[in-house]
């Protein structure tokens, strides 16, 4: 057996050698195509000049070479760069070859159409507009915004010539008023509704003053119940129950529970069998007024049972 696995051993070597140098010729020779995306970057855009157009990112190239590096080939390592230094306001076209895509070396790519990317170059110009704050909903109820002021009231936009001149007042970001109680002062971001255009540099954020009263408001609570003081003996009261209407400032009013509201008449001296009697309202808060109907409720002693 021995003399068996050990005869010819040189050309069982010889053999195991040639098809592993085979399989590295087939493995790192081989070669195919591959139909890639690379990344379409520009540079050196003068700064008198904005892009208005949409422009795609990539560029479509056809790539052939060894398997075994398109394999672990990435895309994004291999960017199309273009120049845009002689660029001039208008409608201007870029011709892609394969001069600007750099790949690994052993590599080779054709570019696949489009071979070209147009650009709208549109001058960059300045403009002074008035701020008016984008406020949405109303104060709760007993609650009014009186005024709103802007400081700075007016600043300076910035961006493509053909956008911005149809613009005449600078927005902001969404302010909602619909929980406001009390006067707001914040500082809030400029907000412009056109891609190419933008806030002056310093002049992104600007002050606003929200400038919320509160208004005398009113409100009934119904059905409540009268409480007799220190009675003694027994009784009736008719009608048990009054409806009581509350008038002061809103945030005091919302704040009343008919918890908060105290109802009772003081039980008289003397031996009569009937008596009227003013209802009574234990003190709320400050500013708040009053009004009981009925005003008075009539009072019955009932006979002592033995």
């Amino acid at each position: 057996m021995k003399d068996l696995f050990v005869k010819n051993m040189g050309l069982k070597l010889l053999s195991i050698l040639f098809a592993i140098s085979l399989w590295l010729f087939v493995n790192l020779k081989a070669t195919e195509e591959r139909d890639l995306q690379l990344p379409l970057r520009w540079e050196h855009l003068p700064s008198f000049l904005e892009i208005t157009n949409p422009v795609n990112d990539f560029v479509r190239v056809r790539v052939a070479g060894p398997r075994r590096i398109l394999s672990n080939l990435n895309p994004e390592n291999f960017p199309v760069i273009l120049d845009l230094t002689d660029a001039k306001a208008g409608i201007m076209d870029y011709q892609i070859t394969e001069k600007m895509i750099s790949l690994i070396p052993g590599l080779r790519g054709d570019v696949l159409p489009p071979d070209k990317v147009q650009f709208k170059f549109d001058l960059i110009v300045t403009k002074e507009v008035v701020v008016e704050p984008d406020i949405v909903g109303k104060p709760p109820a007993g609650y009014v915004l009186e005024r709103v002021e802007v400081e700075p009231m007016r600043i300076e936009v910035v961006g493509a010539q053909s956008e911005i001149m149809g613009i005449d007042h600078a927005g902001t970001r969404v302010i909602d008023v619909s929980q406001l109680r009390e006067t707001l002062v914040e500082n809030v971001r400029i907000a412009l509704d056109r891609p190419h255009v933008w806030p002056a540099e310093g002049q992104e954020l600007v002050r606003i003053r929200l400038l919320v009263n509160e208004q005398e408001i009113g409100k009934w609570m119904r059905n409540m119940r009268v409480q007799v003081e220190d009675p003694a003996g027994p009784f009736t009261v008719q009608p048990a129950h009054v409806d009581v209407y509350l008038k002061g400032p809103a945030g005091e009013i919302h704040a009343l529970g008919p918890e908060d509201v105290h109802l009772f008449v003081r039980f008289p001296e003397g031996e009569g069998k009937m008596y009227a009697l003013p209802v009574l309202l234990r003190p709320l808060a400050e500013g708040v007024s009053t009004e009981i109907r009925p005003a008075k409720v009539v009072l019955k002693m009932l006979p002592q049972t033995p």
